[in-house]
């Protein structure tokens, strides 16, 4: 008869030997409305507590964007598990105004934005100009939603564009937008759905571009229309630029989206052109300037061309009075003396000439700043 063998059992301790506790709610209540940038932020600052920490030290820690990371804390902060005087000041400070600032359904003192001018219809109050990050608190802006039906359809808008459920801090954002900012309720999910569709859809970036628009003014569905046409018009021809002068896809800069809207979109310049600027640009300074090539890309313009083989049948031209006028001018030296005119020698007329007009360019484009104003 064989001997029975007992079985012993111990826990692999390793990792467990070192733990923290994580609040029963948070697995409760939030693991559904709660995303990887929020569940990040908890548990680092939970690992971490009683440390001083900075916005950009814990979004290095946590690998995420410094904006992503406030938002996270936001959304915390709204949920009641953290306090604002938790974590280091800075924290919050950067970017969100003191509670007291914060719009509630008590302050009757602050200007409120009605729901009929939230959809588009004239309204006597209206919400000052700001671009302060303010918001509303999750659990007003839940009573607005409740009251209000075009709120609820809103949301849900947004949350069909986005492909996602909003959490509690980009709810917030968005009630904000609408009563707070006057962004109206039919203008927001086109705000969601533009700047998705240009890869910006942090919640930090829509926020931002909805105060925009609703300092512009941007209050009816036409409006909103002309804006995201005007928007991509600009990257359009930053791309279409971009590709022709072979430059590495990046981000523009403001006033090269400003140039290149000009000369694609309203002066209507043939690519060819903008190339032949650009070469004359490198080669006189040896790198591109969007302001010098517009210096002479102008020039072109107000002489009516807008195609390279004009431009080129022009310079030709300028070259041949030039050289007219350099002859002419040593032919009246010759006959009072022989003396040369200095300002012209004669091995370099190709290279005086280019000159000559590259300091007409220059001196245009420094009295004007290369600016243009135009009105999207």
């Amino acid at each position: 008869m064989s001997e029975k063998k007992e079985i012993a059992f111990s826990f692999c301790m390793g990792a467990w030997n070192s733990v923290f506790a994580v609040p029963s709610c948070v697995v409760d209540e939030h693991m559904k409305l709660a995303g990887a940038a929020q569940l990040k932020v908890l548990l680092y600052m939970l690992r971490h507590g009683g440390e001083e920490m900075t916005l950009d030290s814990l979004a290095f820690a946590i690998g995420q964007k410094p904006s992503d990371t406030q938002d996270a804390i936001d959304y915390w902060i709204n949920c009641g598990l953290l306090n604002e005087g938790g974590v280091q000041s800075k924290m919050i400070t950067e970017e969100k105004p003191a509670p007291s600032s914060v719009p509630t359904l008590e302050m009757a003192s602050l200007p409120e934005v009605s729901v009929s001018n939230a959809l588009g219809k004239p309204s006597d109050k209206k919400a000052p100009v700001t671009h302060d990050k303010i918001r509303y608190p999750f659990d007003e802006c839940m009573r607005y939603v409740a009251e209000d039906g075009n709120l609820k359809n809103m949301l849900t808008a947004v949350e069909s564009t986005l492909g996602k459920q909003l959490t509690h801090t980009e709810v917030t954002c968005f009630v904000t937008l609408v009563k707070w900012h006057g962004l109206p309720c039919t203008v927001v999910p086109m705000l969601a759905q533009y700047c998705k569709s240009i890869g910006k859809s942090s919640m930090s970036y829509i926020e931002a571009t909805g105060i925009g628009w609703a300092a512009e003014e941007i209050d009816n569905f036409e409006k909103a229309e002309k804006k995201i046409s005007a928007l991509t018009a600009k990257r359009k021809a930053w791309n279409t630029v971009r590709s022709a002068l072979e430059i590495p896809e990046r981000k523009a800069t403001e006033s090269e989206l400003k140039y290149c809207d000009l000369w694609i979109n309203a002066q209507h310049i043939e690519v060819e052109l903008i190339r032949h600027a650009y070469d004359k640009c490198v080669n006189k300074n040896g790198k591109m300037n969007f302001g010098y090539m517009n210096g002479i890309i102008k020039r072109y313009f107000e002489q009516g061309i807008t195609d390279v083989t004009s431009a080129l049948k022009l310079d030709e031209q300028n070259r041949e009075a030039m050289e007219a006028r350099r002859l002419a001018r040593g032919e009246q030296s010759s006959s009072r003396g022989g003396k040369k005119e200095e300002r012209y020698g004669e091995t370099s007329a190709t290279e005086d000439i280019e000159a000559i007009l590259d300091a007409e360019w220059a001196k245009e484009l420094a009295a004007s700043s290369g600016d243009y104003n135009y009105d999207e």
